[in-house]
């Protein structure tokens, strides 16, 4: 059967995607902090964790959180989506737990799932890596160092993965636009002394100019399903 595990599916783009799955048949493992308010399904699994406890998510998947769930699959497919914008603010005004966080989740969870799950897949399973990467990891955007950092460390954990050759293996950094999500409405509400660009995105919003989550999961799942998945490590759903 095949198989997804993705990250941060209790709402936003993670929810849309977790529903486009297991629309088209798939088997889906969620993993986020609540349980996604999803149909039920004999083919939806989920566990609630703090994917920025890293200590935790490392504990967990050595216990064999994902191993009964990834045992019997004939293909698996893990999307890192979850991630925090948090801190918006510019250097000097972030603190240090945010910061402890925003690297947790956005940076160090992707790295341990996708370590996990390459080495613990069944034999000659093929496995397909997305993250959810950022435009804001590939330009500068003032109040998001942070998170420009962390998105900019998944674009080259995917290329240097790509590069090295594993068999049955494709792996991608995604950015998805500006989609209309609760994470945009905490930009939105962020204070401009912290986040100069929140004008930007409220007017992004005020224009109609979000995308949808439910066409956005869209686009990536046809992302991941075409024959040269992988052949570019770093991709844009809006150059598609």
């Amino acid at each position: 059967m095949r198989k997804a595990v993705i990250s941060g599916h209790s709402r936003g783009l993670g929810y849309a995607l977790a529903e486009h799955y297991l629309r088209a048949g798939w088997a889906v493992f969620g993993l986020a902090r609540g349980r996604a308010d999803l149909r039920p399904s004999e083919n939806l699994f989920q566990a609630e964790l703090d994917l920025s406890d890293a200590g935790l998510l490392a504990q967990k998947l050595s216990d064999g959180l994902l191993a009964d769930f990834i045992r019997d699959a004939d293909e698996l497919l893990l999307i890192n989506n979850a991630g925090t914008t948090a801190p918006n603010a510019l250097l000097g005004r972030q603190g240090p737990s945010e910061i402890v966080r925003a690297v947790a989740l956005n940076v160090t969870a992707p790295l341990l799932l996708s370590d996990y799950l390459l080495s613990a897949r069944p034999d000659g399973v093929h496995l397909k890596i997305v993250h959810i990467g950022s435009g804001a990891g590939r330009r500068e955007y003032a109040g998001w160092s942070v998170y420009g950092a962390g998105k900019a460390a998944l674009d080259r954990h995917a290329l240097c993965a790509a590069a090295e050759g594993h068999p049955a293996f494709s792996i991608a950094c995604i950015a998805p636009g500006v989609v209309d999500t609760e994470m945009q409405r905490e930009i939105r509400n962020a204070d401009c002394r912290d986040f100069p660009l929140q004008p930007r995105f409220r007017a992004l919003k005020d224009g109609a100019k979000l995308q949808s989550a439910a066409d956005t999961a869209a686009k990536i799942a046809a992302m991941i399903e075409a024959e040269d998945f992988g052949s570019k490590p770093l991709a844009d759903v809006r150059d598609v």
